[in-house]
């Protein structure tokens, strides 16, 4: 009994010191120790080379052979000891266990889940958001409820060293937060705090030369949501970041205090949704809890959903408007329009479509302290330092089933998309800013479904107007596939061939084809053989071609 409790005990060390992000749950641990093997080795084999000829194989080596292999020790489900190698014509390498970066282990008992270690948690986008920190945490999910807290360092202390300026110096942070939260029927509510302070005495030589000093921050929010009735919810949270930028500056008045604030009303019907959102952070929002804020931004979101003819018909649309520079004190404000629709349509059960449109407009209004200087009439407006951005794109899909039996099945599928983009000073487009693109592609498929064999063919379309001039470019490819030998043989193969021309002057042509096979004649064990060959010719440049052969073996465990 004691011997069993001792490896018990040896194991667990084990994980603690070993284990990198490794989870397990607390009441599986008598059955993950009194039952199984304890130890569970996997891996696998693989031996490939390949032969290159043809005038276009002189940047790679004739043969080349590779030689890989791996293998996981496994110990109680809980950590696994990864080795590797590999061996090839040009050299040689393998890979050890090793010590991770980051250790942690995360029990869990019930609704009950611990971290230690390196961690992370996240309360809120405006508070503590998944940010890595080394300590504890825990989260709790009784009915109804959610609880978590944390405490830890945030970031350790790192002195300045000249030789290696890039990285700068940084103060050691601490931190810790709770959350609080219940959920209901008709509602949910969360309260979370979150706080940060940098130990002004972790570094022997203050970097406040460098524009780093000690910093100290509060944040915390407010997640709400409710039904007032059964299609009507309204949610959004409410988030407030104090942050000391400086805290050897004595007065309390340097800590300065950010909002950020959104909130949504959607009505939700048995065939529609209508929503509306709304949300504003303040300039140089932040919270020493998360890696990047964005902030100084106001959008107005709206999207809605309708479902027609019994859900064959299924309608979604979205709008939204956003800006910064909420005090109007940048020299350069933007502000952006996106929106989309998509329309899916079900005409039968071998006949559907799908069209689909976006639209995104950016504005970038630059200012200068002449712009109300210079102004002859203050009235005037110098629209030609407004900047716009447009993009634009729409797809439609179509696919039809042309026969579906017990032995057969055929499909037709077309996809049509356009592309476009500009950009527009005051009420002029840019020379050579102008890109358009309209790509097609039709194919057909026929399969043979009792022995497998696949036929399929398809048709690419493509032209673009660029800077240089007109580009199109077309052209078929056919394939076939099948699985012989009650499916322990597979062979497949394919042709292509495709030009380009440029204001009408062909550019290029690509032929290729490719025919691949795999033998699987015992379970974990595979050969494989592919073989293909490519041949180009470009205007002005010399015609290439190219012969590859790959030949392979695999095996796991």
């Amino acid at each position: 009994m004691i011997k069993r409790y001792t490896t018990t005990f040896i194991v667990s060390i084990l994980c603690a010191l070993t284990a990198n992000g490794q989870s397990f749950r607390v009441e599986d641990l008598k059955d993950m120790f009194g039952k199984g093997k304890p130890l569970k080795l996997t891996g696998g084999f693989s031996a490939n080379s390949t032969i290159n000829t043809g005038n276009a194989s002189s940047v790679r080596d004739p043969f080349v052979y590779y030689l890989n292999g791996n293998i996981n020790l496994n110990l109680y489900g809980l950590v696994d000891l990864p080795f590797t190698f590999n061996l090839t014509n040009s050299g040689s390498s393998y890979k050890l266990p090793s010590s991770p970066n980051r250790l942690s282990i995360h029990p869990s008992y019930k609704w009950v889940t611990g971290h230690i270690g390196d961690v992370s948690i996240t309360f809120s986008p405006y508070t503590l958001n998944g940010h890595i920190f080394t300590g504890a945490g825990v989260e709790m999910t009784p009915d109804g409820w959610e609880l978590a807290a944390m405490y830890g360092r945030l970031q350790k202390a790192v002195e300045y060293d000249a030789e290696q300026a890039m990285f700068p110096p940084t103060y050691k942070r601490m931190g810790y937060g709770f959350k609080v939260g219940r959920t209901g029927r008709k509602y949910q509510l969360s309260v979370n705090l979150f706080s940060a302070k940098d130990d002004s005495n972790s570094l022997a030589i203050t970097p406040d030369s460098l524009g780093i000093t000690p910093m100290e921050n509060i944040a915390g929010s407010v997640i709400y949501m409710f039904r007032p009735v059964d299609f009507i919810e309204i949610k959004g949270e409410y988030g407030l970041s104090r942050l000391n930028a400086d805290q050897q500056i004595e007065d309390d008045t340097k800590a300065t205090s950010y909002h950020a604030f959104k909130t949504e009303l959607n009505y939700v019907g048995k065939t529609n949704r209508f929503g509306i959102g709304y949300e504003r952070i303040d300039p140089e929002y932040r919270s020493l809890g998360a890696y990047y804020f964005r902030n100084d931004l106001e959008n107005i979101t709206v999207n809605a959903y309708q479902s027609l003819l019994e859900n064959k018909v299924n309608l979604t649309l979205s709008l939204g408007y956003e800006h910064d520079d909420l005090k109007k004190t940048k020299a350069t404000g933007s502000s952006r329009v996106v929106g989309s629709g998509n329309i899916d349509v079900t005409f039968s059960d071998r006949v559907n479509a799908t069209l689909s449109y976006s639209n995104f407009q950016a504005y970038t209004n630059v200012r200068s302290n002449f712009e109300e200087i210079n102004m002859e009439n203050p009235l005037d407006k110098l629209d030609t330092l407004n900047f716009v951005q447009l993009s634009q794109s729409a797809n439609l899909n179509i696919n039809l089933t042309t026969k579906k039996t017990e032995t057969q099945l055929q499909n037709i599928n077309l996809n049509l998309s356009y592309q476009d983009a500009a950009n527009k000073q005051g009420e002029i487009y840019q020379p050579g800013s102008v890109t358009e693109m309209i790509n097609a592609v039709t194919s057909y498929s026929y399969t043979y479904l009792k022995t497998g064999l696949t036929l399929n063919g398809a048709l690419n379309i493509n032209n673009s107007k660029v800077l240089n001039g007109n580009s199109f470019t077309w052209g078929p490819t056919i394939g076939a596939s099948s699985h012989l030998f009650r499916k322990k043989v597979m062979l497949g193969g394919s042709a292509s061939y495709n030009t380009g021309s440029l204001k009408g002057i062909k550019q290029n042509e690509v032929f290729l084809c490719r025919m691949n096979s795999s033998y699987s004649p015992w379970e974990r064990h595979s050969f494989t053989l592919s073989y293909s060959y490519q041949w180009r010719s470009a205007l002005n440049r010399p015609t290439t071609d190219n012969s590859l052969l790959t030949a392979g073996y695999t095996y796991s465990f």
